[in-house]
C-alpha cells in the first residue's frame, strides 16, 4: 500500500502524518479544502514530493477522481473545534458527516486496500473515573455533547457500518498537540499568547484532564493500523499518563519551557462552557494488545512543540488573529 490518499492532509495531525509517510518512502496525495485550518505552506517544503488536490471531500466526482490508483486512503478531514461548532453546526454536519460517506462509498467503489477513519475520544464524552474502552461507544450522538463531538460520532457509526463489510478501521485518539496547530486550540494559543507577551487565559480552575497525545505519535499508530489494523474494528489510542495532566499543569510547564513567572503568566478566568467535559481518558488495551505501546515522555513532548512555535513565528503570526476572533 505505497499509494496513500489523505484527506485534510493540510491540516495539524494530517500534515505531522504526511511529513511522516513521506520520508518513509510512501508516494501521498492529499486532498484538501484549506480552510483557515489548512495551510498550502505548511506543505510547502515537501515541494514535488506530494500531490495536493485543493477540494471539498463533499464533492462526488473530485473524490472520484482522486482514488484513481490509490491503495489505501487515511481520513481526516473535519471540522475539528468545538467553540466553532456552536455557531456553524451545519457546517460541522456537512463535512464531518457527508464529508466521510463520501469518501467511504467512492473508496469502497474503488476498491481500497485499507481505509483508516480518524475519530476522536470526544464520541465517548465524559467520564469521572476510570477509562473508556472501543465497546462503550454508543450508536447515534447520545455521548457526544457538542455539535462537533456529535457529528464525529454520526461519522464514527457510519465508518463502522461500511466496516461491517469493507476493509474500514476507526481510530479514536485523545487530544493531539504538536507541530502545525492552528492557534485557536489550547497549546499553541498559550504558547503563542507567551511569545507576544500575553496571558495564558486559564478557563475556571484549570482542573480539566486532558489526555495530551504528541501528533507524531498518532502517525507511528496510523501507519501501524495501515499494516495490522482489523477490518471493521475501532482503536482507541491514549498516552495515559501518569499523573494526568490537568489544564494548569499543561499551563505552568508553557510557563517553565519559556522561562517566565507562571503565577504572573496564567490569568484565571470564568469557564465559557462550565459544563463542558471535565475529563477524557481512554482504555488501550486493545491496540496494545495489536502490537502497538505509544511512546509517552510529555515534558519532552511539550519541549518539542514550545521549541517548533519559538521557530516558526511567522507560520503562526499570520494566523494569530483570525485565531482569536472565535474568543472575542
Amino acid at each position: 500500500m505505497k499509494n496513500i490518499l489523505v484527506t485534510g492532509g493540510a491540516g495539524f495531525i494530517g500534515t505531522n502524518f504526511v511529513y511522516y509517510m513521506v520520508n518513509k518512502g510512501f508516494n501521498i496525495s492529499i486532498i484538501d479544502k484549506l480552510t483557515y485550518a489548512g495551510g498550502k505552506d505548511n506543505l510547502e517544503t515537501l515541494g514535488n514530493k506530494v500531490k495536493l488536490i485543493i477540494g471539498d471531500v463533499c464533492d462526488n466526482e473530485l473524490v472520484k477522481d482522486s482514488l484513481k490508483g490509490i491503495d489505501s486512503v487515511v481520513h481526516f478531514a473535519a471540522e475539528s473545534h468545538n467553540t466553532r461548532s456552536e455557531t456553524d453546526p451545519d457546517l460541522f454536519y456537512k463535512t464531518n458527516v457527508q464529508g466521510t460517506e463520501v469518501m467511504l462509498r467512492s473508496s469502497m467503489d474503488a476498491g481500497i486496500e485499507k481505509f483508516i477513519h480518524i475519530s476522536t475520544d470526544e464520541v465517548y464524552g465524559s467520564i469521572d473515573k476510570g477509562f473508556f474502552s472501543e465497546t462503550d461507544k454508543l450508536p447515534g450522538t447520545g455521548q457526544a455533547t457538542s455539535a462537533y463531538s456529535k457529528s464525529k460520532s454520526e461519522a464514527d457509526d457510519i465508518a463502522m457500518e461500511f466496516g461491517k463489510s469493507g476493509p474500514v478501521v476507526v481510530l479514536r485518539p485523545t487530544n493531539n498537540f504538536g507541530p502545525w496547530q492552528y492557534p485557536e486550540k489550547a497549546l499553541p494559543r498559550w504558547i503563542s499568547n507567551i511569545l507576544i507577551g500575553e496571558k495564558i487565559p486559564l478557563w475556571g480552575e484549570g482542573l480539566n484532564v486532558r489526555d495530551w497525545l504528541f501528533a507524531p505519535i498518532t502517525s507511528e499508530c496510523i501507519e501501524f493500523l495501515l499494516n495490522n489494523g482489523k477490518n471493521g474494528e475501532s482503536y482507541n489510542v491514549a498516552a495515559n499518563h501518569e499523573p494526568e495532566i490537568t489544564n494548569r499543569m499543561a499551563a505552568n510547564w508553557i510557563c517553565k519551557l519559556l522561562e517566565v513567572d507562571a503565577r504572573e503568566r496564567i490569568e484565571y478566568i470564568p469557564d465559557p462552557r462550565p459544563n463542558h467535559d471535565f475529563r477524557y481518558a481512554l482504555n488501550i488495551e486493545k491496540i496494545n494488545k495489536l502490537g502497538f505501546k505509544p511512546h509517552v515522555d510529555p515534558f519532552s513532548q511539550f519541549k518539542k512543540t514550545v521549541d517548533w512555535y519559538k521557530e516558526n513565528l511567522d507560520w503562526w503570526k499570520k494566523r494569530k488573529k483570525e485565531a482569536e476572533s472565535i474568543y472575542k
